[in-house]
């Protein structure tokens, strides 16, 4: 089974001086699940007013596919699976003078 991303490391340097940051990204799983039981009921109204009301026609072709994946179990369950694809990942940015580097732990 896949898991979600526990540590983000966030590196900077300048010319002269940096900082690095250890994120805790496992803290704040539980603050997202509280968020989403908050707005889900807004979330089902927009999804019942979306359908019902025939206004997911005017829409572009990609929002609809946009909308449509995310009020589908599958879509959530795809959103899910690429969260949990995440740890593994560096971004390296770099400039003559200065430099960015992130990593998920």
């Amino acid at each position: 089974m896949k898991r979600p991303p526990m540590l983000m490391r966030l590196r900077i340097r300048e010319k002269e001086r940096g900082f690095g940051l250890w994120l805790p990204l496992f803290l704040l799983l539980p603050l997202l699940l509280l968020l989403l039981v908050v707005l889900s009921p807004l979330i089902v109204i927009a999804i019942v007013i979306l359908r019902r009301g025939r206004r997911l026609d005017q829409l572009s072709p990609t929002a609809r596919a946009s909308i449509g994946m995310l009020c589908s179990p599958r879509g959530i369950r795809a959103a899910f699976d690429v969260l949990c694809s995440t740890p593994g990942l560096h971004i390296d940015v770099r400039n003559n003078e200065e430099r960015v580097y992130v990593s998920i732990i």
